[in-house]
């Protein structure tokens, strides 16, 4: 099933609810970063709030950074986000707890650091929130960030379900928020359904965002919105290291031609190499610096 993100307001329009089934997404991300299993279930579950947070850009110009950074045992986790929630990712320790059955979240992720979510609409300044985590569990250090940050009250379910040889058979979330000057009992009605679930990784798996809205929210005069579909796409491209290239300066890409023959980048999101040689190098800053010589005579 093609990975979507559903959503519906609910109360005549007084809260809305996202339904999340990125499972083709973070499986990609699994093979990529070659996960294990314990790292694939915590990296699963932030890359699912990327997706969410990323579903209301505007802008193709409009960038999400995610970073989580708890002190576990997998390191700093980090997800960046486009307009559509085409989304990519990376984690320090990608193997922690390899050869291992699946360790609680908190294991991976830690509780001792912070959660910052920065959002750049193409501003002068990007938007910056950092919080302290709650417990590491993703779910709960979300909820608090949107309350404390963004100021909506949050309910927050991830789940992820693994086939034995550590594969992604489901991942998905639930997020529930209120709209400006929605009723507080209404708040805790739709909390109180969340908190209910009692097992989030075995209703990813059973249900699609569309079934799970209608069974769990449909009599609260639900009206579906437009879906969106994530992606796993890197942003990476040989004209965007040859910027990176540019910006080393040439005595510093020279002195590393010399050294090693070639220069190599690797990107982090997708292990996509790009190689520049001797010539490739020469050409480039004598492009680089034709530029610069055009401008200055404009």
């Amino acid at each position: 099933m093609t990975d979507i993100l559903c959503r519906s307001m609910l109360f005549e329009g007084k809260a809305i609810v996202t339904a999340i089934n990125c499972t083709e997404t973070a499986e990609k991300a699994r093979v990529i970063h070659n996960t294990s299993k314990s790292a694939t279930n915590a990296l699963a579950r932030v890359l699912a709030m990327g997706v969410f947070m990323s579903a209301g850009f505007k802008g193709l110009r409009h960038k999400l950074t995610v970073i989580v950074d708890g002190g576990g045992k997998g390191g700093d986790i980090i997800v960046c986000g486009d307009c559509g929630s085409k989304v990519r990712c990376r984690m320090d320790n990608p193997d922690c707890f390899s050869g291992e059955e699946v360790r609680p979240v908190q294991e991976v992720i830690g509780a001792q650091g912070r959660l910052t979510v920065i959002k750049d609409f193409g501003l002068k300044e990007p938007y910056n929130g950092t919080v302290k985590l709650v417990n590491g569990t993703v779910d709960t250090d979300f909820a608090y960030y949107f309350t404390v940050s963004e100021q909506l009250p949050s309910a927050i379910a991830t789940g992820v379900k693994l086939r034995e040889d550590g594969s992604v058979a489901a991942a998905g979330a639930v997020i529930v928020q209120p709209m400006p000057n929605c009723p507080p009992e209404i708040v805790e009605t739709l909390v109180d359904v969340v908190r209910n679930f009692k097992d989030m990784d075995e209703i990813v798996a059973t249900h699609t965002p569309t079934t799970l809205i209608e069974e769990y929210f449909g009599h609260f005069d639900n009206k579906p919105l437009q879906p969106t579909y994530p992606a796993y796409v890197c942003s990476c491209s040989r004209e965007a290291m040859e910027r990176i290239l540019v910006s080393m300066g040439k005595k510093d890409a020279t002195e590393i031609i010399e050294q090693n023959g070639v220069i190599e980048f690797n990107c982090d999101f997708c292990h996509r190499k790009q190689i520049f040689t001797k010539e490739d190098v020469e050409k480039i800053f004598e492009e680089a610096n034709d530029k610069n010589n055009d401008s200055d005579n404009k």
